[in-house]
């Protein structure tokens, strides 16, 4: 039998919002998205966990690119989740069922502020790896502190309990910035200074850290007021929605 298969012939293009670097998780996005769209031509029987753990195969492994899971689920499912990865390679994404005004209240009290500059998450990772290969405990404690932390973001995201986020997210940086001395630095922390100096009650930087995008919580009047604070940086708070859809596929 012959088994040679005809060359595929196809143009491929591709346009992301993000910036690069922007710790949005865009390049996971991306491979997941190019995934997707050849699944839908090829009518390929892959399911969300399929793509999602297809994606980190080919940015991990081959690619060689440092990072962990959650974007590539994140991505692939959409929506709300809590989830939880467990030895032997087990992922379970959990939806959680969150009120729609509840949503609607954390959407109006979170700034997403670009901070115009970027960074390589590879070099955070790498730095955070080499930390437990070293057994730092310092940094190793962090880390079992943000599961904690997650467990309690998601208790009060069901409660509805929204004043507490932005202490949970204040937690977290604290803790965040013990995992490696490259998540931070003078002006990351100015601007988080500022911001809850105008009333934001907690944030954390997105992704690996270095720069890109922060997040803050700003209960009531304060988002107005934290925007206008941050706008002697450079940066910009940049709108955004929640959405409960992942990846989306489609044949004209």
């Amino acid at each position: 039998k012959d088994y040679a298969k005809t060359p595929l012939s196809f143009t491929l293009t591709t346009y992301v919002d993000a910036p690069p670097g922007s710790g949005l998780g865009t390049s996971s996005t991306l491979v997941v998205a190019i995934l997707g769209a050849f699944a839908e031509w090829l009518n390929l029987p892959l399911g969300e966990y399929d793509l999602a753990k297809l994606a980190y195969e080919i940015e991990r492994n081959d690619l060689a690119m440092a990072g962990g899971k959650q974007d590539q689920y994140a991505a692939t499912f959409g929506g709300v989740n809590f989830m939880e990865f467990s030895s032997k390679d087990k992922v379970i994404v959990n939806p959680l069922r969150i009120k729609e005004s509840y949503l609607n209240e954390l959407s109006h009290n979170l700034v997403l502020f670009y901070t115009q500059t970027s960074r390589l998450s590879s070099t955070i990772i790498e730095a955070q790896t080499r930390n437990v290969l070293n057994k730092n405990e310092r940094s190793i404690d962090a880390m079992h502190k943000l599961k904690v932390q997650s467990v309690m973001m998601k208790e009060v995201l069901l409660k509805g309990e929204l004043d507490k986020i932005g202490e949970i997210l204040d937690f977290g940086w604290e803790f965040k910035k013990q995992m490696a001395d490259e998540i931070t630095n003078p002006f990351l922390d100015d601007i988080y200074n500022t911001a809850k100096a105008n009333g934001a009650t907690g944030g954390k930087i997105s992704g690996a850290g270095g720069g890109g995008f922060m997040i803050f919580y700003c209960p009531g009047n304060a988002r107005s007021r934290v925007i206008q604070a941050l706008r002697k940086f450079g940066g910009e708070a940049m709108r955004y929605e929640f959405t409960d859809k992942g990846l989306t596929t489609w044949t004209l």
